[in-house]
């Protein structure tokens, strides 16, 4: 039976909505193009604003001025640098809410022939560098072969926490396995404790795939119980601390993905936490923090609201509820690096 056609009344009510659904989408790309460009705007201005704080500070210290001035100046520059990480955090929440403004006006041709669009799409851009803007690093005398070589393995590493309590049985264990096994197959190299429990799990995950990379780094000094790595491993060196072992977790990795654990594992993630959150202030990206939603969303919402952290901080952290969404997650957050 042919579809009952369309009243002339209807037609209209239906084009009258487009219409009302395209000035919408107009109008809320104007005012947030503006409010991306008025913030991306600001944070160039405080980055060269601390530049300058810091540059006059090191002045003064040369000059040997008085610690009054000393102490001026750097009150000066610690305030600056607070509201950069307040407005970073301001700029990547426009920057999303005008990249899902732009995404959903491609798919209406009144929108994306417009040129409010494509001020939007050439905000977006510019916005994006700034965000992403890549510091220099200038090779050490004799050692650029060395400094490329740690630049590229850093570039290509993802680091896993978690648990090493957790038995071959238990749940966490099996998502363990998938993660280090996915990420292996996207080409990154992993980097973990190298002991046991979901350490040993994303190891082996990641060993199915040939060739893979798979650094542990082990600190006998504080775990003499434990003999050596796991059998998966390519790499294992030896930290002469926690405080060591953690530098190198997190300072030699280029994003997170945190499973369940326990203070250990806190640790490790409110480290690469604090890394994350204070990046913008060398002019770094943010290196992306995968968390599992249970326990660690509960943890970091809890020490939120005790510490008044901005909510912005917390956008660091993107939280999963299983192996399947981690690496999902993972591609698309880890495809940029």
């Amino acid at each position: 039976r042919p579809p009952h056609p369309l009243s002339l009344r209807e037609r209209k009510r239906i084009t009258m909505e487009s219409q009302v659904e395209v000035k919408q989408i107009i109008r809320q790309l104007r005012i947030q193009t503006g409010a991306v460009k008025r913030l991306t705007n600001d944070l160039k201005s405080y980055v060269e604003e601390k530049d300058a704080f810091l540059k006059k500070l090191e002045e003064l210290k040369k000059q040997g001025a008085d610690k009054y001035k000393l102490k001026n100046q750097r009150e000066l520059l610690e305030e600056t640098c607070a509201v950069i990480l307040d407005t970073h955090g301001k700029v990547t929440e426009a920057y999303e809410k005008l990249n899902r403004l732009v995404v959903a006006g491609k798919e209406i041709n009144e929108v994306a022939e417009s040129e409010l669009f494509e001020k939007g799409c050439e905000q977006l851009r510019k916005t994006h560098e700034l965000l992403n803007k890549k510091k220099k690093k200038t090779a050490s005398p004799g050692n650029e072969a060395k400094d490329q070589k740690s630049k590229f393995d850093r570039l290509r590493t993802i680091s896993v926490f978690g648990s090493s309590a957790v038995k071959q049985d238990d749940v966490h264990y099996k998502m363990a396995v998938e993660i280090g096994e996915a990420l292996a197959k996207e080409g990154f190299h992993i980097m973990n404790g190298g002991y046991q429990g979901i350490m040993e799990a994303v190891s082996k995950g990641a060993a199915k795939h040939s060739g893979a990379k798979i650094r542990g780094v082990l600190v006998p000094k504080v775990f003499p119980m434990r003999k050596g790595g796991n059998e998966y491993l390519t790499d294992a060196p030896e930290a002469a601390s926690i405080e060591e072992r953690l530098a190198i977790l997190v300072g030699g990795a280029c994003g997170f993905i945190v499973l369940p654990g326990s203070l250990g594992t806190l640790t490790e993630l409110v480290m690469a936490w604090n890394t994350a959150v204070l990046a913008p202030l060398s002019g770094s990206k943010p290196p992306p923090i995968i968390a599992f939603r249970d326990p660690w969303e509960k943890v970091i919402k809890g020490v939120q609201e005790t510490l008044k952290i901005p909510e912005q901080m917390i956008g660091c952290i993107t939280f999963v509820d299983s192996a399947e969404d981690a690496i999902k997650k993972a591609k698309d957050k880890f495809s940029g690096l």
